[in-house]
């Protein structure tokens, strides 16, 4: 009598498995840029938030940045001694601090999004136009799984 068959489709913990370890060996690959001194791919996370999102609460930016208020004062307080952003009163709530970008940041947070955008046009160079268009449905499916990972 011969072993079962093992069923070649994979199962949804298959899936899951190989798409964090994918994604997050291309996240590893993106951190080799060229960072100014004491910008972490953390910090830079962070100023790519307020970017986005800014002018911010501090407690809503430790909300999207999923740590401790404690940890985002912190962040803020580097990337504001650096120049990266700067803290402001927030004047529907007096108790509020905003946090927005300076000219600074914005230019350093563009300079880093450049150069994570030729990394990854380089290696989509590589492939051909059937596996490009294979990416772009990936990053759509992408968005709609961050849509439904958001809480």
């Amino acid at each position: 009598m011969s072993a079962p068959r093992k069923d070649l489709t994979r199962t949804e913990d298959d899936i899951a498995a190989m798409l964090h370890a994918s994604l997050s060996k291309v996240s590893r690959q993106l951190r080799h840029i060229d960072l100014p001194p004491g910008v972490t791919p953390e910090r830079l996370r962070t100023l790519a938030t307020i970017h986005a999102h800014g002018p911010i609460a501090v407690t809503a930016l430790a909300a999207m940045e999923q740590v401790r208020p404690a940890t985002i004062s912190r962040m803020i307080s580097a990337l504001e001694e650096d120049g990266y952003v700067k803290r402001r009163e927030d004047k529907s709530d007096k108790r509020g601090v905003l946090v927005s970008t300076t000219s600074k940041g914005r230019q350093m947070y563009q300079r880093a999004n450049r150069q994570y955008l030729n990394q990854l046009n380089e290696a989509l160079a590589k492939l051909d136009p059937e596996q490009v268009d294979m990416v772009r449905k990936l990053a759509e499916m992408l968005g709609k799984l961050n849509s439904a990972l958001d809480r």
